[in-house]
């Protein structure tokens, strides 16, 4: 979850409770290697989208921000804080 929402705020509205998760509160990666050894965990933007769509069927949103590496490069990436400033 580190990885897959880092740096995402959501809006707060006058009442005090949040905005709609919207696909833009979810980062996406559209590696290969990350599609198949993490059945699909990268198009996290229509998981949240889309809570009853089997992972085989979840889609890419172009509206969604992108990682700029693969989850196995930005998880190794998360052990050094100072690499994300």
């Amino acid at each position: 979850n580190y990885v897959e929402h880092y740096g995402l705020l959501r809006g707060t509205r006058p009442n005090g409770t949040y905005e709609r998760v919207a696909p833009r509160h979810s980062w996406n990666s559209d590696h290969s290697c990350s599609n198949l050894f993490l059945y699909h965990l990268q198009r996290h933007s229509d998981h949240h989208a889309n809570p009853l769509r089997r992972y085989q069927t979840l889609r890419t949103m172009d509206e969604a921000p992108q990682l700029p590496a693969g989850y196995a490069v930005m998880i190794l990436l998360s052990f050094v804080p100072p690499l994300w400033r």
